[in-house]
């Protein structure tokens, strides 16, 4: 017997020279429409985005919530949003200055590449603009232990706290799950397997370009695993369920 999180299995691949089919070559025309955008418009973005670092150094946690859409503000609360500003200064010291805020146009957001200085070290972050310049996700690129946050990313989904699940995810996956989606799908899995129970231990298994971490759980009517995937960051690209009845 097999369950899987179907809508969380995504795994990307680039194909080198792939024929541009018609509703690509549309996609590629208003990138361009994007692209020469106004530089007004991209100082825009970098202000906002400077704004919301601004306001997560200083500890203004709501402040930096104003900036959000209103699903990211309705998946992230400001003690969320504390944790994990917490979580990053812990490892990197506190930020001393923002150094680059690089805007990249996409066909309905911008992807903006922020480069900070710590007092331990210098991190890059993503932040997702969309086009009415509200922010829909923010990614910390700094390394964790993937077993660490496999744990943590499986604690948080089985708490319900999908928000702060979805920010252990890769920017190409956090496009396609939104906390609620997140939710619907761990919702769906509960009917077949009953209550989530616990965490039973963990292990990572090695492999060539990617890791993956197998997280033991136990429900009401059956163990099994969850199989986590991450990237070369450390972020998570694919989970999948693999379960045999108990």
């Amino acid at each position: 017997m097999q369950f899987r999180l179907s809508a969380l299995i995504f795994i990307p691949t680039l194909l080198i020279g792939t024929m541009i089919i018609p509703a690509q070559c549309k996609e590629i025309g208003q990138l361009a429409q994007l692209l020469d955008s106004s530089s007004a418009q991209v100082s825009k973005v970098q202000s906002v985005t400077e704004q919301f670092v601004t306001s997560l150094a200083e500890q203004k946690f709501e402040q930096a919530r104003e900036n959000f859409s209103p699903s990211l503000q309705a998946a992230w609360s400001p003690k969320n949003l504390q944790q994990q500003w917490q979580k990053l200064v812990k490892i990197t010291g506190p930020l001393v200055k923002v150094d680059n805020i690089r805007p990249v146009p996409g066909v309905d957001n911008y992807t903006v590449v922020v480069t900070a200085s710590f007092k331990d070290s210098k991190e890059d972050f993503l932040v997702i603009l969309d086009r009415n310049l509200q922010i829909t996700a923010v990614n910390f690129l700094w390394l964790g232990n993937i077993q660490t946050n496999a744990e943590e990313f499986v604690n948080a989904i089985s708490s319900g706290n999908y928000g702060m699940a979805r920010t252990y995810l890769a920017p190409s996956l956090k496009k396609k799950l939104l906390p609620e989606t997140i939710k619907q799908q761990w919702q769906n899995l509960l009917v077949t397997t009953g209550p989530f129970k616990k965490q039973l231990g963990s292990k990572v298994v090695k492999g060539g370009n990617n890791d993956v971490v197998l997280v033991n759980l136990e429900f009401e009517k059956f163990k099994g695993s969850f199989m986590v995937v991450f990237d070369g960051l450390g972020r998570i690209m694919g989970v999948d369920f693999p379960s045999k009845k108990t």
